[in-house]
């Protein structure tokens, strides 16, 4: 019999402590908006050096020229690296688990570009880039086929994962600043999504909306690929948050909404903590027999369903 402390726990503290944890993970996406401005820190954040500490001599906070440009680039990508660590954690063993591993370490790869400042170097340089990935992915590809089976599904599913890495960098595969790259065919996207200020969806210019659209769908696929694959989880109904919140930053610059009350840092917090309280209640109500217990019953059921066949 489990004692009352263990009940408890089973049913209020790990659901609060994982609410907690996801709670704090799915602001990183507007986190920036939360303590700064475009003049820098609001009023009511305490100074405690983190921006001078990563200012150097030539005023630029680890290579970005304010240090809420730099929380917001640091922070989307490190919330899609933490997606993608804990997707490949539950789908390692599956038939695209090597393709996986390979997106994962192009969302670390990101990360660490920025922390060692090599964003201005030819570690960032799209075709250094596409050439490391296409060599990586030719790897997963060989170590998937070695161990599964062939199928063109298992190919499209590798091609996939490829695309996907793309989206880290997509503004950068197809235009620079003077506007798209020579050898992309012009399908008129552009011109479409344009409007009479010259405005594309809101934006300044078509390149940035690609970096923007690419960044934030490189950083909701993670979230629901480990959603999907993380059936029979306790945790599995938290990542509905973190989920629905970076669809929702999708669906924000797809709408032109970005500069409205929609993307406020108060209704996006909003959001989470009224999405993070609904899967609580929900976990709480739908968790009240232990794990332990559940295996017990399993295990019972089995034995009588061997007991009746055996009949």
């Amino acid at each position: 019999m489990q004692s009352t402390g263990t009940k408890l726990k089973n049913r209020i503290y790990s659901p609060f402590m994982g609410v907690l944890a996801i709670l704090i993970l799915s602001t990183l996406p507007y986190f920036h908006d939360i303590i700064t401005t475009k003049e820098g820190l609001k009023p009511w954040v305490p100074v405690i050096g983190i921006e001078a500490l990563l200012t150097g001599q030539d005023t630029y906070v680890l290579g970005f020229s304010k240090y809420r440009v730099f929380l917001y680039t640091f922070l989307i990508y490190f919330f899609a690296m933490v997606g993608f660590i804990f997707w490949y954690s539950k789908a390692k063993a599956k038939y695209y688990g090597y393709a996986l591993l390979v997106t994962t370490i192009c969302s670390v790869y990101h990360v660490l570009m920025i922390i060692l400042k090599f964003r201005k170097t030819v570690l960032n340089d799209p075709e250094f880039k596409m050439i490391g990935l296409g060599v990586l992915m030719v790897v997963a590809a060989v170590m998937t086929f070695k161990k599964h089976s062939f199928s063109i599904k298992k190919v499209l599913v590798i091609l996939s994962f490829f695309i996907i890495s793309l989206m880290a960098f997509l503004h950068n595969v197809i235009t620079n600043s003077d506007g798209l790259l020579s050898h992309i065919p012009n399908l008129g996207i552009e011109a479409m999504l344009t409007d009479s200020n010259g405005l594309v969806r809101g934006l300044n210019s078509y390149r940035l909306l690609l970096y923007l659209f690419g960044l934030y769908l490189f950083a909701h696929i993670p979230w629901i690929g480990s959603f999907m694959d993380s059936r029979g989880s306790r945790i599995r109904p938290f990542l509905l948050v973190p989920s629905a919140l970076s669809l929702y930053q999708v669906i924000v610059i797809l709408m032109s909404w970005r500069e409205t009350e929609f993307n406020s840092p108060s209704i996006n917090l909003y959001i989470t903590l009224g999405l993070s309280i609904i899967v609580a209640i929900n976990f709480f109500y739908n968790n009240k027999v232990s794990p332990d217990s559940r295996f017990i019953q399993k295990g019972r059921a089995t034995i009588k369903s061997n007991e009746s066949e055996n009949q």
